[in-house]
């Protein structure tokens, strides 16, 4: 049994790395992308050359940090035709992505803990399983709805499920086939299902 319980634990710390992993990169920290590109404390009266061209640089405009008229149209037009969902996506996958990797390492913990009684392994490794078996099912569900929909995303909160999708329009009746499809998969009511269209990207 030891040797068992050494083998799951193994094997639940290496996927544990894995959708930690993946938790960092969805939620990496927008200031190295700033230090990438360049764009954090700016320089006054900068004297370098670039290359053999000559070009010295002695001042930069710093601006003064509010959004132009034209930038806010600009803003407005990406939201009416779409852009903007792209994020929206991104940010429920990512909330997602840390809820389940919080609930797996809760699971994780008490299946590693040598400590823990036959009882609470095993109803660990069954939590386990219904965890994994409900993303399972989400994940397939989505890929469903992505047949139909550029972009289908099923975000769980509590006992409740909130469906995304891209569409220009949708009728109340696809809005009911998508109910009726989350009900059958997931085996809930109608009341903890709630849709909602974006415009496509």
């Amino acid at each position: 049994m030891n040797t068992k319980r050494q083998t799951i634990w193994l094997v639940s710390m290496l996927s544990l790395m894995v959708v930690l992993s993946a938790y960092y990169l969805f939620t990496q920290d927008l200031n190295d992308a700033d230090k990438l590109s360049g764009s954090g404390a700016e320089t006054e009266n900068v004297s370098e050359v670039n290359g053999g061209s000559g070009i010295v640089v002695d001042q930069v405009d710093q601006g003064n940090g509010e959004m132009s008229e034209k930038d806010k149209a600009v803003l407005a037009e990406m939201e009416r035709n779409g852009m903007a969902s792209s994020g929206l996506f991104a940010d429920l996958m990512s909330k997602r992505e840390g809820q389940y990797a919080e609930e797996e390492a809760r699971i994780y913990a008490v299946i590693a803990n040598v400590e823990s009684s036959d009882e609470e392994f095993a109803a660990a490794t069954k939590e386990m399983e219904l965890l994994e078996d409900k993303n399972s099912r989400i994940t397939n569900l989505e890929i469903a709805l992505q047949d139909k929909y550029e972009m289908a995303l099923i975000s769980p909160e509590n006992d409740r499920y909130k469906v995304v999708v891209t569409s220009d329009k949708l009728e109340k009746k696809e809005a009911a086939g998508i109910i009726e499809q989350v009900m059958k998969t997931l085996e809930v009511k109608p009341e903890q299902v709630t849709v909602q269209y974006v415009p496509a990207p």
